[in-house]
């Protein structure tokens, strides 16, 4: 696959074998930490869920993106 491939939700939740709820609770979780003050570059908020964009009701992630990701919190308890 190549590295500047786009994922959905979907795609992101086959790719780290979690359901596509437990993404959606962990942007979630991201979003409203964010909106309460909390620093957007936190290790606590960072580890919730890789970086993405959302244009109208789609929430999109990079693969690349999600590999660095995954690479900064391998070994992590998530």
């Amino acid at each position: 696959m190549p590295s500047s491939e786009i994922l959905s939700i979907k795609d992101l939740s086959e790719l780290l074998h979690l359901s596509t709820g437990t993404i959606n609770n962990r942007l979630s979780a991201q979003r409203k930490a964010i909106e309460s003050g909390k620093d957007a570059n936190l290790y606590q908020v960072q580890r919730l869920a890789p970086p993405s964009i959302k244009l109208g009701r789609v929430r999109l992630f990079k693969r690349e993106t999600v590999e660095q990701w995954l690479a900064r919190f391998e070994g992590v308890k998530m």
